[in-house]
């Protein structure tokens, strides 16, 4: 009898000791599922491009080919009411027209991080940082050299409050932004392009350009699903300098449409709309004379190909 009560028992603890182990692990998992997941990442690419070919065409033509390759990625941390997102979107493409040198037709580099205070439910306390160039050389339709990397280069930081009522719009408004202007290139930076003072702006050996601005800064972002499978991204930035023409705007614009075919197929088409009141762009006049001044700078790219995801 006593060794059958001992036998019991010791199945007993060991059931007893089995079910606390499980519930052990069932604690402690439900408690790791209730732990805020604190960084969220996104990935993604696209290429796309187009050949059209020529051979014995009567009506005439050029064989051309053409590329645009682009990179969107985002690291977003969110802690009680803390937030700290940053961002990077990188696109570059070029065409070919018969034998002529390859021509780049897209070039960008935009990089961002934002630190926030949650202040209340719709307000917060923001710093962001934006920095903005291009990979490679730029020349324009008369093969005169224009641009590279660093030349021109945007540096802008901006400190205010931003307003946030859901997850499609964003407002910061900072009365407290500078924005800096980089020309690493001794002919750019000598010439005054992009606004570079070739009296104040220059550095001693006159081979770099470099341009302070403190102003107002206003940022909008917005995006939504228009309907199934069609997404827009739009963009705002005004800045105004309070030391030199205050009240003159400089606007940077940016809109993309977004087209899913499937998983892996899709189209898109984004429109770029620049003005700086500081450079000056030569424009043809409608009596055929040249003229240079600051103007309105549009960038429209319509394309389709292949997309990928990574997170």
């Amino acid at each position: 009898m006593y060794i059958f009560v001992g036998y019991k028992n010791t199945y007993t603890m060991k059931r007893l000791a089995i079910l606390l182990f499980i519930s052990f692990l069932t604690v402690n998992l439900q408690a790791q599922e209730k732990v805020p997941k604190l960084w969220n990442y996104k990935a993604v690419t696209s290429l796309s491009g187009t050949h059209v070919s020529f051979k014995n065409w009567n009506a005439g033509g050029q064989n051309t080919i053409s590329w645009i390759a682009l990179f969107d990625a985002e690291a977003n941390y969110k802690k009680n009411k803390l937030s700290w997102n940053n961002g990077m979107h990188l696109g570059y493409g070029q065409n070919r027209i018969l034998r002529t040198d390859w021509a780049k037709t897209d070039d960008v580099i935009n990089l961002y991080s934002k630190l926030g205070y949650k202040m209340s439910k719709k307000w917060n306390i923001a710093l962001l940082v934006d920095f903005k160039s291009q990979f490679d050389l730029g020349y324009d339709a008369d093969s005169i050299f224009t641009s590279k990397f660093m030349a021109p280069g945007y540096l802008t930081v901006a400190l205010g409050t931003e307003y946030k009522p859901n997850d499609k719009l964003q407002i910061l408004v900072s009365p407290l932004a500078a924005k800096f202007t980089f020309v690493n290139d001794f002919t750019l930076a000598n010439a005054g392009a992009f606004g570079i003072d070739t009296e104040t702006d220059l550095n001693a050996a006159g081979k770099f350009g470099f341009r302070k601005e403190m102003g107002a800064f206003v940022k909008f972002l917005y995006s939504d699903k228009v309907m199934e499978n069609v997404t827009f991204k739009g963009k705002l930035e005004l800045f105004s300098n309070y030391l030199n023409n205050f009240g003159r705007i400089d606007v940077n614009l940016e809109a993309l449409f977004s087209f899913k075919i499937n998983k892996w197929l899709s189209t898109s088409w984004a429109l770029n709309l620049l003005y700086d009141d500081d450079i000056d762009i030569k424009v043809l006049n409608t009596d055929g004379t040249i003229s240079t001044k600051p103007t309105a700078q549009i960038k429209n790219v319509l394309s389709m190909g292949v997309t990928y995801n990574f997170l």
